[in-house]
């Protein structure tokens, strides 16, 4: 755990020093298997790649899959994602990039692999709105092999 929070440290400041100016930390909520909410970082490494790193918590519901009752337990998450963005006209810009997500649940851990493509809105003020897509594939834990597609809207401060 040490050395995730080191490394995390690590790359926060990288990707700080290469772009201040271009950093962005806000919130990050939306729906998918179920309502969820982060808090996000995003910054870049270079003129069009950035990394996005997200810590958020997802609220359980109960839902029906091939005719049985699933409980999708409240769980923590935190995704990294890496970005390709480009800045299109006025403060609009797209973005797309594979990522990986570690869970942990009630029903135990899981990690999973997907992808993220996007649209955000720089204002001339310092904060940014983005609405993304994020499909996630569950590779191990409690989810194996199952998919979740989650959409969000994102409010972020901009520095």
């Amino acid at each position: 755990m040490k050395r995730i929070l080191i490394s995390l440290i690590a790359l926060v400041a990288l990707t700080t020093a290469a772009r201040a100016q271009d950093n962005t930390f806000g919130v990050r909520a939306g729906y998918g298997a179920a309502f969820g909410a982060e808090l996000s970082y995003q910054g870049f490494v270079s003129d069009i790649n950035r990394i996005e790193i997200d810590l958020g918590a997802r609220f359980g519901k109960k839902f029906v899959k091939d005719e049985v009752a699933v409980a999708y337990p409240t769980s923590a998450a935190l995704s990294v994602m890496y970005h390709w963005h480009w800045f299109l006209v006025g403060g609009f810009g797209i973005y797309v990039g594979p990522g990986v997500q570690a869970t942990i649940a009630g029903a135990g851990f899981g990690l999973g692999l997907g992808g993220q493509v996007g649209l955000d809105y720089q204002f001339d003020a310092p904060f940014q709105l983005s609405l993304d897509f994020r499909p996630m594939y569950a590779l191990v834990g409690p989810y194996h092999l199952s998919l979740d597609n989650h959409v969000a809207l994102g409010i972020r401060y901009a520095f």
